[in-house]
This record gives C-alpha cells, structure tokens and sequence, in this order.
C-alpha cells in the first residue's frame, strides 16, 4: 500500500511538473508556470484520491484505513506541506494581478483556483485522517449517529462541512480526537479567510481593468 501511494503522489507531482514545464517553454509569467503546475497536481491527486475512495463501502473503508497506517500519515504531512507552500505562489499571482492587462488577470484567476484545490487537499487530507482514526481500533474516538459504519464518503461529509462551516458534525469522544478537530478547525478557518481575500482582491482586479 505504500508504495501504491507513493506512486499516486509521485505521478501528481510528475503531471504538475510537467504542465509547468510546457507553460515555462512557451513563454508564460513565472507566476502563471507555478500557480498552473500546482493546480493540475493538485487535481491530479483529487481525481485519483475520490476515483478510488468514494464508492467504497464500510467494509472497504475500513481494510483500506487500517492498511494505510504510518504510509499515509508521512505521504498527508508531505501533502499538507506543499499545499501550506503553494500559497507563496498565490500571494505571487495576487501581487501579479494589481497589474491590468491579461497575465495580471490570469494570475488573479489562477490564484484563485489555486486556493480552491488547495483547500479541496486540506479537507480531502483530513477525511483520510478521520477514517484512520475511527478505524484504528474497535473503540472509535469520534462517532456517529447512524447504526451503519461510516464510509469514506461520511468521512468526506464531515472533512468537508468542517471546512465550509467550521463546525464538526460528529460526537467527539477522546482528547486527540478533540487536538485533532481544533488544529483542524483552525487550518480550515485560515484557508477560508485566504478563499474570501482573494476573491475580493480578484473582483477587485477584474474591476479596474474593465
């Protein structure tokens, strides 16, 4: 399995490397060959991850988060880290964008797209986490109010809606569990800060260039 994932995010890694290399040879802003590169890694993995997860039930989901292990747990801090580090690329396109001509405005578009697949990891990261944790041994640190075993989509749900609203819609049960949703509460609030900031700096853009 580790290697499995291990391939997964090499060739993610390989395919935004890629896109960024045709952008640099023909001739785009160093701000656009990053920010580009980024999103179709970022999408790359998102396509793979939710392709291969999202239809799987209970039972599925269990042997799944149960095999992963430490394997996982190495390849989300890497994923979390780059996604943390994108945003360098982002405040660069946004720099970019104050410019009103057609890179400025490419910048601020994929700026904004950027944030968006980045947040899209962070809370696709942490529903992998969930599902670990849950199923890491017969006594659950967080539940459920349903009589069924979760399935990676619940994860998903709950990963997803903390990140919109902030809120955790699962009763939790153990310390780590609550370090856990707080570290995460905090994460998803600062992306959601950052979504809003360049959007309106994107809107702000478009403005002065019309």
């Amino acid at each position: 399995m580790k290697s499995h994932i291990n391939r997964k995010v090499f060739f993610s890694m390989m395919v935004g490397i890629a896109v960024a290399v045709v952008a640099a040879l023909l001739g785009a802003a160093a701000e656009i060959i990053g920010l580009l590169g980024w999103i179709c890694a970022g999408l790359t993995f998102l396509f793979w991850a939710w392709v291969r997860y999202w239809r799987a039930d209970a039972h599925t989901t269990r042997a799944i988060a149960r095999e992963e292990g430490k394997a996982r747990r190495v390849v989300d801090a890497l994923i979390v880290g780059a996604t943390v580090v994108s945003l360098v690329a982002v405040v660069f396109g946004l720099l970019r964008s104050q410019q009103t001509d057609v890179v400025g405005t490419l910048s601020g578009v994929l700026a904004l797209v950027s944030v968006v697949v980045s947040w899209a990891l962070i809370n696709t990261v942490y529903a992998f986490k969930l599902a670990r944790l849950y199923y890491h041994d017969e006594e659950h640190e967080f539940t459920f109010e349903q009589r069924q075993d979760p399935t990676y989509s619940d994860f998903a749900f709950v990963s997803f809606m903390v990140g919109m609203t902030y809120t955790f819609d699962a009763k939790l049960s153990s310390t780590e569990m609550r370090r856990v949703a707080f570290g995460y509460s905090l994460l998803a609030y600062a992306f959601g800060t950052f979504v809003i900031a360049v959007a309106l700096n994107l809107v702000t853009s478009l403005g002065q260039s019309g």
